[in-house]
This record gives C-alpha cells, sequence and structure tokens, in this order.
C-alpha cells in the first residue's frame, strides 16, 4: 500500500510549483502593467527615455549584484558558456527591449503601448510551433487574429480621443520591443530551467543593467546624473516596483511554467494598465479602447492556453 504514496509525491511537488510559478507571474503581470503609468508620469516631468531607462537600471543593479552572489552560494560556479549566455539574453530582453518600449511611450499612451506589447504572447507561441516545442492549434490562430483586431481598435481609439499625431512610430517602437521581448523568453527557457530562475535572472539582469547605464552614460550622461528630484524617485520606483521585484517574480514563473504559459499570465496586464493609466495619467480610455483591450486579452488567452 506505500507504493501509490511513492508515486504521488513528485505529481503533488510539480503541482505546487506550477501553482507557485502561477502565483508569482500574475503578480509579476500586475507590477509591470504599472511600468508604463510610471513612464509616462515621468515624461510629464521632463525625462529623457535613455536617461529614465539608464536610471532604473542603476539603481536595480545593486539589488542584482547582491541576488546574483546570493543564489551563487552553495552551487557550483556556472560554466562560461552559460554565464555569457545569460548576461547576453539581459541585454537582449531588458536592455534592448526595453529601451525600445521606453522610446515608444513617448508617443503613445500607456493603455496603447500594454495592448500593442500584448504581440508578444502570440510571437512566442507562433515560434514555439516553428520550433517544434508546440502543435499548431486553430485556437492559436484566431487567437492572433484577435490581438492584431484588439490592437487596432485600441489605436483608433487613442486617435479619436486625444487626436495624437506620430503614434504610428510608437506602436512600431512597442511592437519591436515585443519581439525582441519574445525571442528572448524562447531562447531563456531552456538554460532558466538548467540554472534556476532566481540564479538566471539575477545574472541575466546584471548584464542588462550594465550595458543599460554604460549607453545612457554615453548618450545623456548630465540627464542621468543629475536628475530632478520627482524623476529621482520615479526612477527608484521603476527599479524596486517594475523591475527587482516582477522580474524575479517573472524568472519562477518563466522556470516552473515554461514560455508559453508565462506569457498568458500577462493577459491581466492591459486592463490593469489601463485602470492605473486613467487613475494615476489622467489617460481616459473610450469604448473603442476597452472593447479593444477585451480583444486583445481574450485573443492572447486562446493562443497561448493549453
Amino acid at each position: 500500500m506505500s507504493a501509490p504514496a511513492l508515486t504521488t509525491k513528485p505529481a503533488a511537488l510539480q503541482t505546487n510549483l506550477a501553482w507557485l510559478g502561477l502565483l508569482c507571474g500574475l503578480i509579476a503581470a500586475v507590477l509591470f502593467a504599472g511600468k508604463a503609468v510610471l513612464v509616462r508620469i515621468a515624461y510629464a516631468h521632463g525625462a529623457d527615455p535613455t536617461a529614465l531607462l539608464g536610471l532604473r537600471m542603476a539603481l536595480s543593479l545593486p539589488c542584482f549584484a547582491v541576488l546574483a552572489w546570493w543564489f551563487a552560494r552553495g552551487n557550483a560556479p556556472l560554466p562560461t558558456r552559460d554565464r555569457v549566455a545569460l548576461l547576453g539574453l539581459g541585454v537582449l530582453g531588458y536592455h534592448v527591449a526595453s529601451w525600445l518600449d521606453f522610446a515608444g511611450l513617448r508617443h503613445i499612451d500607456a493603455a496603447l503601448e500594454r495592448v500593442v506589447l500584448f504581440l508578444y504572447p502570440t510571437i512566442t507561441a507562433l515560434w514555439a510551433i516553428w520550433l517544434g516545442r508546440e502543435r499548431a492549434r486553430v485556437a492559436l490562430f484566431v487567437g492572433l487574429a484577435c490581438t492584431y483586431v484588439g490592437i487596432l481598435l485600441t489605436w483608433g481609439d487613442r486617435i479619436v480621443v486625444t487626436g495624437a499625431t506620430r503614434t504610428g512610430l510608437g506602436v512600431a517602437l512597442v511592437a519591436a520591443a515585443a519581439l525582441v521581448f519574445a525571442i528572448y523568453l524562447l531562447a531563456a527557457e531552456g538554460i532558466f530551467r538548467r540554472v534556476g530562475g532566481l540564479r538566471a535572472t539575477a545574472v541575466a539582469m546584471l548584464g542588462a543593467c550594465l550595458t543599460t547605464v554604460i549607453h545612457a552614460l554615453i548618450a545623456t550622461p548630465t540627464a542621468l546624473l543629475h536628475p530632478t528630484p520627482i524623476v529621482f524617485w520615479l526612477g527608484a520606483a521603476l527599479a524596486l516596483l517594475a523591475t527587482v521585484i516582477p522580474v524575479l517574480l517573472a524568472g519562477v514563473a518563466l522556470q516552473h511554467l515554461g514560455a508559453s504559459r508565462a506569457a498568458l499570465l500577462g493577459t491581466v496586464a492591459p486592463a490593469i494598465t489601463a485602470l492605473l493609466g486613467w487613475c494615476f495619467a489622467g489617460e481616459f480610455l473610450g469604448l473603442l479602447g476597452w472593447t479593444g483591450i477585451a480583444i486583445t486579452m481574450a485573443g492572447a488567452w486562446l493562443a497561448t492556453r493549453r
């Protein structure tokens, strides 16, 4: 009678880890959702995109350095190949993608940014099919179509409500950020599972922080080194609440759920971003925009669920 108990323990442990990944992914999605609102508020106070991103990463760097040391204690040193791969992945996913996203937010508001960024779950799912990690499903292609329809509706709403110009440039920059982040998710999945989500994330973020700060020092040294008090505190909020905490939580979700499932958890983000933008940045969203957000969320859910 003892054999069944022995065989159920691994399954129970796996279920618990999956629930842990789910919880971490949801909290990360909520915290990431507030990032665009903080950035938009900082822009209203004269912040420069490159300097703001550099400030965010400069304040995050000590946290990730301590975390990288902490998670390495008692473990074998990472092979040079893994260390270089993680540093490079961090630069791709959290320097390049983040800079494109911050640049796009100069031209579009937080709600539209979050909807356009939602290209990455469907891109992740399509790429997983191409690599043979997932099978093609009708729901995936329906979800992809819904995502594009939702983006167009929300984009149209912003043009009607705000009369904003140059939104096309902002949409293109954020779409490029979504593509780069999808590549990061898929490329990171294997090494995150092997090394461990938290340790791998800390090392990857070291690479992103270092190159982002160097980029900002070269491009906008004065704005980075002498921010106004309000921009500094907004940068600190971005570092802690929209970088260090959610990035670590997302690393746990990626380790225990995989790229496609981790991407799925972000489906709550567009609605949360729209609500935060309305509450704190005065970004009003019309009926067409809310319809677009709902369609995009449904599309992302269809595309990435299994």
